[in-house]
């Protein structure tokens, strides 16, 4: 099966690819942190508005990482496309 019908059936999706090991624990140390930080709050309206906030932030790398592979995508299929037009 070729990379393009990978794609179509739903094969291959960058989301799914495993997490480095440097990503793994950044990512728990964001965590810890997090539920550190939530932990030495009292106020209630300060714990919301920080869970926003790690909800936002979320949304912001999901958004940029989106966009680097688009990006990187597109890069690439110029590239190609340069690549064909010069062996001609």
């Amino acid at each position: 099966m070729s990379i393009l019908e990978e794609i179509y059936y739903g094969n291959i999706r960058p989301t799914d690819e495993p997490q480095s090991d440097d990503v793994k624990k950044a990512l728990s140390e964001v965590v810890k942190m997090e539920e550190a930080l939530g932990e030495s709050l009292i106020d209630k309206g300060q714990k919301e508005k920080i869970s926003e906030l790690s909800e936002r932030y979320s949304k912001l790398i999901t958004l940029t990482e989106r966009d680097g592979f688009l990006q990187g995508f597109r890069l690439g299929a110029k590239l190609m496309a340069e690549l064909m037009a010069e062996k001609n």
